[in-house]
């Protein structure tokens, strides 16, 4: 059932507060200004969800998008492209916004551990919210705001202005030849590396580290999981290491993991490309036709498997009584690869758990494919990100996953 809110009822207005896109109506300015640019209500309630139960995080309505993210990667800037590492896969782009800055978006592509790149698989959702303001924009709604006060038009110019820096990296990819555990390990090392690297050298990267944001989809939304449950622990620290990048402390403000994989010992029950995709995380040189209990491929047991497995470690850290970051996760209803059953509720409620049920917001639209960047919701993304850039969250008001 869709939750009445703001976001759903405005769902098929142009989206301002990120992009800069131009206004349909003065009613339509009308209708933003009172919902979808405001991350919450005078009360301190949440513009965009309804009340629920006390152990609930937050469920994100079907959003039918009036312009898609992918639509909107057209008006990001050029990147500036960095080596982060002495290897030619150690690099990232850099994408400075050019307005206001809110903090920096740092994501990590998929590509089932042994394929993709930071150029061909950078989330557009995440893209998009690299801001670009256009002089055109701002004269136009000037003109269709021409009856609005002028501290409402004020205020939409000033979230037109703003904008993440975002920060897409490229890793040593696994080659399916490596001993167990070996792939993994080097590659959650590079993501490591690279976030280091980021902090050490925001200044000149021209980067607002005030709020840092983690990210990735498929294989990368589970290197962001890995990453941010283990980031200081060192249990992945590339041993070669600068002692610059070493004692750079890494602290995330929130994460968005898109169709991540989560519990690596049921992953391959999917099929598909998924068993090779474990095969190449977990260090495997051979399938066997029968695959371990819940579809672990047999050449490394179910160890290896459970200590790459975010649910694992998610689960512990709520057990513990730690405290994790916010998160924005997104799965697809139609994703036949990564299965919302298995790795998507799962591992949102053992994080709802940690992070607390006000900070931990899950977008599961029904039709959703592996490929999600389109059917997120941009309006209810932008929204968490405010919330993690104001640090002001407005509670649990959402259905249970």
């Amino acid at each position: 059932m869709l939750l009445r809110s703001p976001i759903h009822d405005n769902r098929r207005l142009a989206f301002l507060g990120r992009r800069g896109l131009v206004l349909a109506s003065l009613g339509a300015l009308t209708m933003l200004t009172l919902g979808a640019c405001s991350s919450s209500s005078s009360d301190g309630a949440s513009s965009s969800t309804t009340s629920a139960g006390p152990h609930t995080p937050v469920s994100v309505p079907t959003w039918d998008p009036p312009v898609v993210a992918s639509n909107e990667v057209a008006n990001a800037s050029a990147p500036q492209i960095v080596s982060y590492g002495p290897d030619a896969e150690q690099t990232m782009e850099v994408f400075q916004s050019s307005g206001d800055p809110m903090g920096t978006i740092i994501y990590i592509h998929g590509g089932g551990w042994s394929g993709g790149s930071a150029a061909a698989n950078t989330n557009a959702a995440i893209l998009s919210q690299e801001e670009q303001v256009r002089a055109e924009e701002l004269a136009r709604l000037d003109e269709l705001a021409s009856g609005a006060s002028a501290q409402t038009l004020e205020r939409l110019k000033k979230q037109l202005a703003r904008g993440w820096d975002v920060v897409s990296v490229d890793y040593r990819l696994a080659t399916g030849t490596e001993a167990p555990g070996v792939a993994a390990s080097r590659i959650i090392g590079d993501v490591d590396r690279a976030i280091r690297y980021s902090i050490a050298n925001a200044d000149a990267l021209q980067l607002d580290m005030r709020r840092l944001v983690l990210s990735g989809a498929s294989a990368g939304g589970h290197l962001t999981l890995m990453e941010a449950l283990t980031a200081n622990s060192g249990t992945y620290l590339d041993q070669t290491l600068p002692a610059d990048l070493r004692a750079v402390t890494v602290r995330f403000d929130g994460i968005v993991p898109f169709v991540a994989p989560t519990d690596i010992a049921t992953f391959a029950q999917a099929g598909g490309l998924a068993p090779s995709a474990e095969a190449a995380l977990l260090g495997c040189t051979t399938l066997a036709t029968t695959l371990l209990p819940g579809g672990t491929p047999p050449c490394n047991g179910m160890q290896l498997a459970e200590s790459l497995s975010p649910i694992t470690l998610t689960r512990a850290a709520a057990a513990d009584g730690k405290s994790l970051v916010p998160a924005y996760f997104g799965y697809g209803g139609s994703d036949q690869l990564v299965l919302i059953s298995t790795q998507g509720t799962p591992e949102v409620q053992a994080w709802a758990a940690a992070a607390g049920v006000d900070q931990t917001w899950y977008d599961f639209p029904p039709a959703g494919t592996h490929n999600l960047e389109d059917a997120i919701n941009q309006v209810a993304l932008a929204n968490w990100l405010d919330n993690v850039e104001s640090g002001h969250w407005t509670g649990s008001k959402a259905e249970q996953p």
